[in-house]
């Protein structure tokens, strides 16, 4: 049998060929893939690969954070060049080495505490206290769920906490910083003689060919990206109509339900003169006894004689905002003053003066000039604003029972957005040029036009099937649905549609240059003989505050050294070129907090540079490995988010 088996095995193995080789052609690729998941790595850190998807996703999360920094729309194939491709990386490279450094040695944030961060975010506050309604609308705009929010804030913090303690090892002399000090605040008195391309125009000539070549060489400056035409609708609260009107008893029965929401509370009108303790005497018990005394002391005359209250208030009172007034501060509710102040102008009786009443201020003198009583508004006048609130609610209740049927209707009717439309009285809303960063007009941009629609409008299947996509729902109160109506592919502008531009920017070009010839030329004449005719007024600029000016011109009025002024010098200044007759250098005082303002400056800026070294010791650490040789370009060694 054996024997069989041995003189039979070429067949075997060719017949093992057939039925095995085809199926891992057809099946074995996506399972090898499984695998090895690192097959189509980008890049190893720590012998983790960094998958493609991995990469995409990180690109796009950059250009969003870039648009939402520029306040609107930006061009995303400007991201599609191995420098951008190279930075990306240089992120993605980053993260992983600084998350295997808190893995390894077991650097964590607890739950608890990336939640009690959470509640006390500026971000999430509302009335000094944390919303819930902020957070979830924040968790819906993101496309984020609450775990996952937490789990992501953990990371961050964790990270936060490992790269402060390297940037707190940051040391900056004092010298340093005041060195720097003087350099910004030194400032030069100027004037200026401005060459500008304007009065050169004229003489330039471009010819169709250097407009051409122009174009040929640069098209990727007239790249639009892939747009989108939509057509969407918003389902809220807001969009819905309530026309009927309840029964007069039904609002009444609300109004003694909630009497105390139109109660108008006590409120006071006082006046008083405060007196403070001289802060130029040294002894600070003397001081405030002899403020005391003083108060005592008016006290006394003001029982004797209420009336001169007024006139006592403007020659003694330190509080300027009220003595010009004889000390009124007008009606107040219960709980606005101090504590103190406030007890006893409510335990006060109209017309009574009280004090002396220490507060952190010093020594009050009060007078309860008037009382308002506590007095609910009768129902005819908040009739109107019940009348509101009833209809906010049953918009309200209606958005809630109606939510689900708006969004199977936009799914089971996919084609056409009209019959929600029709049924909800709902708006269709226009609008052309999106991008998947938003509208290419930033005016058109919209809180219901968030990432994840963009996201599902840009689906292959959208774009080509025209079909509403799935209700989106923007925050508690807001869904949205939307549908493509027209696609615009990436493209490069046409020749004849930019031609006017190419030329004004060739032209500007070439009258610019000639503004500099002219300029330099007049410079060097000027050197031999001096001569300020056309010359502008002196003003002052210096480092920190340029008036405009670019920074090479600055560079070159600051760089004149102060023995050899007054001199001559000159610059580009943006499409001008202008010469400065640079007068006189001086330095101002010193400000201790610019100072200290500069020292935390330099420090922070060491602290990036030693972030950055740190990264790249991780990396080394971690054996960093660029797989694909089209992301191994000149990496960045320090990149701004």
């Amino acid at each position: 049998m054996f024997q069989s088996f041995r003189n039979q095995k070429r067949w075997l193995m060719l017949l093992a060929m057939i039925l095995i080789i085809p199926a891992f052609v057809f099946i074995g690729i996506n399972g090898y893939s499984r695998l090895n998941p690192d097959a189509n790595a980008i890049a190893k850190v720590d012998g983790k690969g960094i998958q493609p998807e991995e990469f995409d996703q990180a690109k796009r999360e950059h250009i969003e954070r870039m648009r939402v920094q520029q306040g609107g729309t930006i061009d995303s194939s400007i991201f599609d060049s191995p420098e951008a491709n190279a930075a990306i990386l240089y992120n993605l490279t980053t993260e992983r080495a600084v998350g295997a450094q808190l893995q390894h040695h077991y650097i964590n944030i607890s739950e608890q505490e990336a939640i009690n961060f959470i509640k006390n975010a500026n971000a999430f506050q509302k009335d000094g206290k944390f919303s819930p309604e902020l957070y979830q609308n924040y968790l819906a705009a993101s496309g984020k769920s609450d775990q996952q929010f937490v789990y992501e804030l953990r990371r961050d913090l964790a990270k936060e906490l490992l790269i402060n303690s390297v940037a707190r090892t940051v040391f900056v002399p004092n010298k340093a910083a005041e060195f720097l000090n003087d350099a910004l605040r030194e400032e030069r008195v100027v004037r200026t003689l401005v060459f500008s391309p304007d009065s050169y125009k004229d003489k330039v000539k471009i010819s169709d060919e250097e407009i051409k070549k122009y174009y040929e060489t640069n098209k990727e400056l007239f790249k639009v990206p892939q747009t989108l035409d939509i057509e969407y609708v918003v389902f809220s609260p807001d969009t819905i109509k309530v026309t009927n009107k309840p029964g007069e008893d039904v609002l009444k029965q609300y109004y003694e339900q909630n009497i105390k929401k139109f109660t108008e509370q006590e409120s006071r009108r006082a006046s008083h003169i405060l007196i403070v303790p001289d802060e130029k005497e040294k002894d600070a018990t003397k001081a405030d006894k002899d403020a005391k005394d003083k108060a005592e002391k008016l006290l006394a005359e003001l029982k004797a004689d209420p009336s001169k209250f007024a006139e006592l208030a403007k020659a003694n009172s330190a509080d300027p905002g009220s003595a010009a007034n004889g000390g009124d501060l007008d009606y107040f509710n219960k709980g606005i003053m101090v504590p103190a102040f406030d007890q006893a102008v409510f335990a006060g009786k109209k017309g009574e003066i009280v004090g002396p009443v220490k507060t952190e201020f010093g020594y009050h003198i009060i007078e309860v000039t008037d009382i308002k009583p506590e007095q609910a508004k009768p129902f005819e006048e908040v009739e109107p604003e019940i009348l509101k609130i009833w209809q906010n609610q049953q918009r309200h209740n209606e958005f809630a029972e109606n939510a689900d049927t708006f969004s199977n209707m936009v799914y089971e009717q996919s084609d056409s957005l009209q019959p929600v439309v029709e049924k909800f009285g709902l708006q269709l809303h226009k609008a052309n040029g999106l991008t998947e960063n938003g509208f290419l007009d930033p005016s058109l941009n919209t809180d219901a036009i968030n990432k994840r629609v963009i996201s599902e409008l840009f689906t292959p299947d959208s774009i080509s099937e025209k079909r509403n996509i799935s209700a989106v729902e923007i925050n508690s109160s807001m869904i949205v649905s939307a549908k493509v109506v027209k696609e615009t592919p990436e493209h490069i502008r046409p020749l004849d549609e930019v031609k006017g531009e190419i030329k004004d920017q060739l032209v500007l070009a070439s009258a610019s240059e000639m503004a500099r010839e002219a300029g330099e030329a007049k410079l060097q004449e000027l050197k031999k003989k001096s001569d300020l005719a056309g010359f502008g007024k002196e003003i002052t600029v210096s480092r920190s505050n340029s008036l405009g000016q670019s920074q090479g011109l600055i560079s070159a009025e600051m760089a004149i050294p102060a023995k050899e002024l007054p001199a001559y010098t000159g610059a580009m200044n943006h499409e001008d070129y202008v010469i400065s007759y640079v007068e006189s250098s001086k330095l101002p005082p010193k400000n201790d907090e610019d100072a200290q303002r500069i020292k935390e400056e330099l420090v922070q800026a060491d602290s990036m540079g030693e972030e950055m070294a740190y990264y790249d010791a991780l990396k080394n650490l971690y054996k960093l490995e660029i797989i694909k040789p089209e992301y191994n370009y000149k990496l960045p060694k320090v990149v701004n988010e």
